[in-house]
């Protein structure tokens, strides 16, 4: 595990909850102020995690880089999941189908 796939990973979890976000706020702008709250926090995660990568107080020995991102890429999957969570609770809301029975 290195720096970039670390990056890489951080962002492809964050900017789905982003993008799921968005789509869902195209057609159910009664939802903005909801889902802008997602999106805003999708996006200030991302950036925290990104920045936590480059923390200069983590020892230069691959073996600690390696638990290093690999801890930050599974603090950004708890993260993403739980915005998801928030987001398919409000896609609940707006599509019957999804309600559970």
């Amino acid at each position: 595990m290195n720096r970039e796939n670390a990056r890489q990973i951080v962002q492809e979890l964050l900017n789905d909850v982003i993008e799921q976000g968005f789509h869902h706020l195209l057609r159910h702008t009664q939802q903005s102020d909801d889902l802008n709250l997602i999106i805003k926090d999708a996006t200030d995660e991302m950036n925290q995690q990104l920045m936590h990568l480059d923390d200069r107080s983590i020892v230069d020995d691959p073996a600690v880089l390696a638990r290093h991102y690999k801890s930050i890429i599974a603090e950004a999957e708890l993260k993403s999941l739980h915005l998801l969570s928030r987001l398919q609770k409000i896609q609940q809301l707006d599509n019957p189908r999804l309600k559970r029975v």
